[in-house]
């Protein structure tokens, strides 16, 4: 399983290959780790997050969300330019053709799951049917709970 996360304590983006044959997931450049419990992958399948233990994980596209928006603007752009040249039947196909190739996009990429809490990206070879897709109420669960914790960290550092 290859996992992709960003270090809690420097903030390092790090790309392990084979995360679960390793009794801990580290940081190079600061020293950071994390011991990984074995009941945490179960069949190269994760069960919980590997570096920061969060039971929240959900599944997306493993397909990058930046790529997808510039493809939907300048599948947006192009329909109304031939609206603009009064091409409605190019228009309508020009919008037909880029939702046929998102489709098979969807169809054809693979999924990736997602920590809630830390947004580490875990790659397994197969995913478990339990994790659902993104769920904006846990989400927003962690947002707010990383909230208090950062103002009860600058509380404590005022005094």
């Amino acid at each position: 399983m290859q996992l992709q996360f960003a270090c809690p304590k420097c903030g390092r983006q790090h790309f392990v290959e084979d995360a679960e044959a390793s009794p801990r997931v580290s940081c190079a450049d600061c020293g950071w780790y994390r011991e990984v419990a074995a009941e945490s992958v179960q069949q190269d399948n994760p069960r919980r997050c590997l570096v920061c233990g969060c039971d929240d994980l959900w599944r997306q596209k493993d397909f990058p969300q930046h790529v997808g928006l510039a493809f939907v603007v300048v599948g947006a752009v192009l329909s109304t330019i031939a609206w603009a040249y009064v091409r409605p039947l190019w228009a309508i196909g020009i919008l037909m053709a880029f939702a046929l190739v998102d489709l098979l996009l969807f169809v054809l990429m693979p999924d990736v799951l997602v920590c809630y809490r830390c947004r580490s990206r875990h790659r397994p070879g197969r995913i478990a049917e339990h994790f659902g897709q993104f769920n904006l109420e846990t989400a927003e669960r962690y947002r707010q709970q990383q909230r208090r914790l950062e103002q009860a960290a600058r509380a404590s550092a005022d005094r």
